[in-house]
């Protein structure tokens, strides 16, 4: 299976190739006639289907092709304007990732494979507001999510067999993670990447029954880095109209809350882009030279999900100014630097 390119360089249409066949007969599968949406081939997890995704920047529709079988794709549920959704198997039980429904920071639900239009749908990981999902992996006993709550990622994980869920805990209070993709259906062990303020990238392996991590590789520091020299620390600052804006600091242990620090505030507050609070080489740099690095995740990004997108955008724009003032306000009041500084 492949896609094919329209004259305005859009994926359109997707053939099925039989191997040793001229590609002259290769047959179309599917073809988008909406000029803003673009088709994409996959496959799910458990490699049982083939999945066409049409899509545009808000909108999508799957459909599946059972992969043994072959046959016309099967549409999974008809496109609705602002309804998002992925499609992932197991077992012939369908887990698909939507907003549907009006669950703006994503819910998890199932469907058979045989009927699995949306009137089918069952929650299995209701929405949570202000807890934003960001993607799951489906695999043969586990399902692994990696979310975003009050600006922290987190990842948890489900057993399918027993329906119990672990959030995997890490120290420190800020902190930014990755989950890597491409795994065997029935492995029982995962990857991610960490870092933070004060911890350079590390790659773990993560199994998925006992929980152990196994450190596989750290981002190495060509000029030196020592984590226990530093301190990253979370806080909250009250915006005008009540709202808790994170703020994540980073500074050399033992700094002095005294005022007399100089401080570097950085924010940013757009197009729903999340800041994480992960190592930067470039930030080390002031903070040894006595700075407080504070980062302020305001309104306009998604880092308390997407209504904190929503608030920072268009009639609520102010929010991110007022935000990133309530932040500075906070260093200055809990001593950490000083109005001057």
């Amino acid at each position: 299976y492949y896609t094919e390119y329209d004259d305005s360089h859009r994926p359109f249409r997707v053939r099925r190739h039989i191997l040793g066949t001229p590609q002259a007969e290769d047959e179309i599968i599917y073809e988008e006639a909406d000029p803003g949406f673009f088709v994409g081939v996959g496959k799910t997890q458990s490699e049982a289907y083939i999945v066409i995704d049409a899509h545009d920047h808000q909108t999508s529709e799957v459909r599946l092709i059972d992969a043994r079988e072959g046959g016309a794709p099967v549409l999974v549920a008809a496109r609705e304007t602002d309804r998002e959704y992925d499609v992932e198997e197991r077992g012939g039980l369908l887990y698909i990732l939507t907003n549907a429904g009006g669950a703006e920071d994503f819910k998890i639900v199932t469907a058979p494979a045989g009927t699995p239009d949306a009137g089918h749908w069952v929650d299995l990981v209701p929405h949570t507001p202000g807890v934003l999902i960001l993607d799951i992996i489906v695999l043969a006993n586990h399902l692994v999510r990696l979310e975003r709550h009050e600006g922290l990622p987190r990842l948890v994980v489900r057993d399918l067999r027993s329906g119990r869920e672990e959030t995997i805990r890490f120290e420190e209070e800020a902190y930014s993670l990755g989950m890597a993709a491409g795994y065997e259906f029935d492995t029982t062990t995962i990857r991610f990447t960490y870092s933070s303020p004060t911890t350079p990238a590390r790659t773990y392996d993560l199994d998925l029954e006992t929980g152990a991590r196994t450190l596989l590789k750290e981002q190495e520091v060509p000029s030196g880095h020592n984590p226990a020299g530093y301190e990253t620390k979370r806080i909250f600052a009250t915006a005008p109209d009540g709202e808790q804006v994170p703020v994540t600091l980073l500074y050399r242990r033992g700094l002095a809350r005294d005022g007399k620090a100089p401080a570097l505030l950085y924010g940013y507050g757009a197009y729903g882009i999340a800041i994480p609070a992960s190592f930067s080489v470039s930030a080390l740099s002031l903070v040894d030279r006595g700075f407080v690095y504070a980062v302020a995740h305001i309104r306009g990004g998604m880092e308390k999900g997407y209504r904190w997108y929503r608030l920072g955008r268009r009639e609520h724009k102010a929010n991110t100014f007022t935000d990133f003032i309530a932040a500075a306000e906070k260093l200055v009041a809990d001593g950490w630097t000083s109005s001057g500084r």
